[in-house]
C-alpha cells in the first residue's frame, strides 16, 4: 500500500482515476490540521486575552477602590480606619504607608483638641470680654466677661445685637472704626453706667490678608479711680508747695511792718506802701496758682456749658490781632491758614485760652528769637476733624522728656507753672479732641491739635482778615 488511488467523475458520467503516493496524503492531512489549529488559536487568543485583563483589572482596581473608601471615610472625620498591611505585593506597603498617615492624623486631632479646650477655658476665665468677629460680621467667639460687661447674649454664629443697654454702641464703634477696611488697630473708651470701659480691637492679618477683628473689653473703673486718688494725692502736695512759697515773703512783709511800727520808723509810710505791694503780689499769685489748679482738675466743668459750635477763624483772627498788637522783638508769627474753616465744638472762652497758650510757650522756646507758625488743615470726609498746628523754631525738647510735658509742675524752663500744657491738653480732651506734640532737638517743636466739626456745620470764609488768607503770612515783627 504505497499508493492510494483517487476517484473523480466527469461531468459526462466518465470515471478518471489516478494513483497518488501515500507520502503526499499524509503532508495533506496535515496541513489541514495546522490550519485548523491555526484558526482555533486565532479565535481563542483574544477571549484569553480579554479575561486576563479584566481578572488583572479586577486584581488592581480593588486595593484601589479599598483606598479609596478608606480615604473618604477618613476625610469625612473616622481615623478608626485601618487597613490590612500582610499583603505581599506593592499595596502592603501603601496601606502601611496610609495607617501610619491617620494615626499620624488622630493624633494631631488629639493635640489641637487639647488645645482647643486650654484656650477656650483660659478664654473663659479670663478676667477680660474678648469678641472675634469674621469678615462678615458675624461672632465667632465671645466668652461669659464680654457678655457680662455688654449685659446681653452672643451668639456664635449670630452678629453683635443691635438692642441692649451697650452693644449698639459697641457695633456703630466697630463699623466706623473697621467699615473701610484699611484700619488694622483701634482703641476706644466707653462710660457705661457706673463703669468705664476701654476697648481694643485689632484686625487678624494672614499672608498679607486682613481678615476677621478682635475685640478685647477691659474694665478700667477701679484703675481709673486708683489713678485719680493718686493724681489728686499728688496734686495736693504741689497745691502745698506752691501756696507755701507766696506765704513766706508774705510773712516776712508782715513781720517787717510789726517791726517798723514797733520802732515807730520816720519812714514808715514807704515801708508800708512797699511790704503792701508785695503782699498783693502774692495774694494775686496765689489767686492765680489757685485758678491753675481749678482748670486743671476740672476742665470744661458743667457750669461752663455745653459745647457749641465756635468759629475758629474768629478765634484765630483774634488771636493774630492780640501778637500784632504786642509782637516781642525778634519773635515773628506767622499764619498759613484756608480762607474757609468750619465751625468746631468748643467753647470759645477755652479755644482761644488753648491757641494762647501754645503761642506763648512757642515764644518761650525761642529765647534768641525765630518764627511761630499758626496753621490749620481741613481734611476731606465727613467725620474728618480740622487740624490746627502750631510750629516754633525752638531748641526742641528731648525724646526723654517729651512723654512727661504732659504731667502738671513739669516744665523744661526754670519759669512758668509748669500747668499750662496739661491745662490746655485736658481742656482739648473734654471737647473729644485729640493734642499730640512733636520736637527734634535744635530743629523746633510742632504742637497738633485735632478738633471736632460740627456736624452740618459750614465753612465760614474771614475775607477780610489779611491774616487768613494764603498770599499774605499775617506776620508780625
Amino acid at each position: 500500500w504505497q499508493y492510494v488511488l483517487a476517484h473523480r467523475r466527469l461531468p459526462d458520467g466518465d470515471i478518471v482515476a489516478s494513483p497518488v503516493p501515500l507520502r503526499a496524503g499524509a503532508a495533506a492531512l496535515r496541513r489541514r490540521d495546522v490550519a485548523d489549529l491555526l484558526g482555533f488559536a486565532i479565535v481563542l487568543g483574544p477571549v484569553l486575552s480579554l479575561g486576563l485583563a479584566l481578572f488583572v483589572g479586577q486584581a488592581l482596581t480593588r486595593p484601589i477602590q479599598t483606598l479609596q473608601v478608606a480615604s473618604e471615610r477618613v476625610g469625612s472625620g473616622n481615623l478608626a480606619v485601618h487597613l490590612p498591611e500582610d499583603r505581599v505585593d506593592e499595596f502592603g506597603s501603601v496601606f502601611a504607608a496610609f495607617n501610619r498617615m491617620v494615626l499620624r492624623l488622630d493624633n494631631a486631632r488629639r493635640e489641637l483638641l487639647r488645645t482647643t479646650r486650654r484656650t477656650e477655658a483660659i478664654v473663659e476665665e479670663v478676667a477680660t470680654g474678648v469678641i472675634a468677629v469674621d469678615t462678615g460680621g458675624r461672632i465667632t467667639v465671645a466668652n461669659p466677661r464680654a457678655e457680662m460687661l455688654l449685659e446681653t447674649s452672643l451668639e456664635a454664629g449670630g452678629s453683635i445685637p443691635d438692642t441692649g443697654p451697650h452693644a449698639p454702641e459697641l457695633a456703630d464703634w466697630l463699623a466706623d472704626s473697621f467699615g473701610g477696611g484699611g484700619t488694622v488697630e483701634s482703641d476706644a473708651d466707653f462710660q457705661w453706667g457706673e463703669r468705664r470701659i476701654r476697648a481694643r480691637a485689632r484686625r487678624i492679618a494672614h499672608e498679607g490678608h486682613l481678615g476677621g477683628v478682635v475685640v478685647n473689653l477691659e474694665d478700667v473703673t477701679d484703675e481709673l479711680r486708683s489713678e485719680r486718688i493718686l493724681a489728686w494725692g499728688e496734686m495736693a502736695n504741689q497745691v502745698a508747695h506752691e501756696v507755701k512759697n507766696p506765704l513766706t515773703p508774705m510773712k516776712l512783709s508782715v513781720q517787717h511792718l510789726r517791726r517798723a511800727w514797733s520802732d515807730r520808723k520816720s519812714d514808715f509810710g514807704r515801708i508800708l506802701e512797699r511790704n503792701v505791694g508785695a503782699i498783693l503780689t502774692e495774694i494775686d499769685r496765689l489767686a492765680s496758682i489757685a485758678r491753675s489748679f481749678s482748670r486743671l482738675g476740672s476742665p470744661g466743668a458743667a457750669e461752663e456749658g455745653p459745647l457749641v459750635p465756635v468759629d475758629l477763624a474768629t478765634v484765630l483772627r483774634e488771636v493774630l490781632d492780640l501778637y500784632r498788637g504786642g509782637g516781642e522783638e525778634g519773635i515773628r508769627v506767622e499764619s498759613d491758614l484756608p480762607d474757609a474753616l468750619p465751625p468746631v465744638l468748643s467753647r470759645p472762652d477755652e479755644l482761644k485760652e488753648v491757641l494762647l497758650n501754645l503761642l506763648e510757650n512757642a515764644r518761650a522756646a525761642m529765647p534768641g528769637g525765630g518764627s511761630v507758625r499758626i496753621g490749620a488743615q481741613v481734611p476731606d470726609g465727613r467725620d474728618a476733624m480740622v487740624l490746627v498746628t502750631v510750629d516754633d523754631e525752638g531748641t526742641g525738647i528731648t525724646a526723654e522728656l517729651l512723654p512727661r510735658i504732659f504731667e502738671p509742675r513739669f516744665s523744661t524752663r526754670s519759669t512758668g507753672s509748669g500747668l499750662g500744657l496739661p491745662i490746655a491738653k485736658r481742656l482739648v480732651d473734654s471737647w473729644r479732641g485729640v493734642m499730640e506734640v512733636e520736637s527734634v532737638v535744635g530743629t523746633g517743636t510742632r504742637v497738633s491739635v485735632r478738633l471736632r466739626t460740627n456736624p452740618g456745620g459750614s465753612g465760614v470764609k474771614s475775607p477780610e482778615d489779611p491774616g487768613l488768607g494764603d498770599g499774605d503770612a499775617g506776620r508780625v515783627e
